[in-house]
């Protein structure tokens, strides 16, 4: 394992994933298959051939015996998304006793709906030109400037950080830990990582993906190799 404790991989314009802390490996999750016949290693070639038949045919639980630590920093629309996943372990940030800062996403390209699919966006290409973007992301900044310099004036007002926070748009940034066991990551990267996804949670599934594949060099190949059919919509 090459990765060290603390790498960060930068996602969004503040937002970041951060590797905290790992338990177990590729190996044990086939120690934990091979109890079934209390059956000892054959060696690494036949360790992989195990792991890849076992997520290749759905026997999923030897996964669960790693567990993978995150910090991430996101904005609260995407972290709405994310707790959707609610096999994982989760603490937040807390602007209750905390003062939030000033950092707003504010998205590098604004997007147009998709005439197809109601839930998700496609990119403007050549509809769209550098005008119309520049005028939505003014729309954006004029409401996040008035939007924080109100929470500091009803901060300096006396006002609760817990009642001054409500006036914030939902694209400011929050902060959490969480850990996930490997078989309901997976899940996770399977369905956020997917093109029908929207592009910000992508974003966050891709940093994870890349500290997990470090971490779970061979659970992540037979992951990419025999991903499963999706039987839902990701983009929720």
């Amino acid at each position: 394992m090459s990765i060290e404790k603390g790498k960060t991989i930068a996602v969004l314009d503040h937002g970041f994933v951060r590797y905290i802390d790992h338990m177990g490996t590729d190996e044990r999750i086939v120690e934990a298959a091979r109890i079934s016949y209390k059956s000892p290693s054959k060696g690494p070639f036949e360790d992989k051939k195990l792991l890849n038949y076992l997520w290749r045919n759905k026997h999923t639980s030897p996964f669960e015996m790693c567990k993978l630590t995150l910090n991430i920093k996101l904005p609260i629309f995407v972290m709405r998304q994310y707790v959707r996943h609610r096999m994982q372990n989760l603490n937040e940030m807390s602007a209750r006793y905390t003062e939030l800062l000033n950092e707003f996403y504010v998205p590098a390209e604004w997007r147009i709906q998709d005439t197809k699919n109601k839930q998700g966006s496609v990119s403007p290409q050549l509809v769209k030109d550098a005008i119309w973007q520049r005028r939505q992301t003014d729309r954006l900044l004029k409401v996040c400037d008035l939007a924080y310099t109100t929470y500091k004036e009803m901060i300096a007002d006396g006002v609760a950080r817990e009642m001054a926070r409500m006036v914030f748009p939902i694209n400011i940034y929050t902060e959490i830990y969480c850990c996930w066991d490997l078989k309901n990551l997976m899940h996770f990267l399977q369905l956020r990582e997917d093109a029908h996804a929207q592009f910000e949670i992508q974003e966050y599934a891709r940093a994870i993906k890349e500290i997990a594949k470090e971490l779970f060099p061979q659970t992540i190949e037979a992951f990419d190799k025999y991903k499963f059919k999706l039987t839902e919509e990701p983009n929720l």
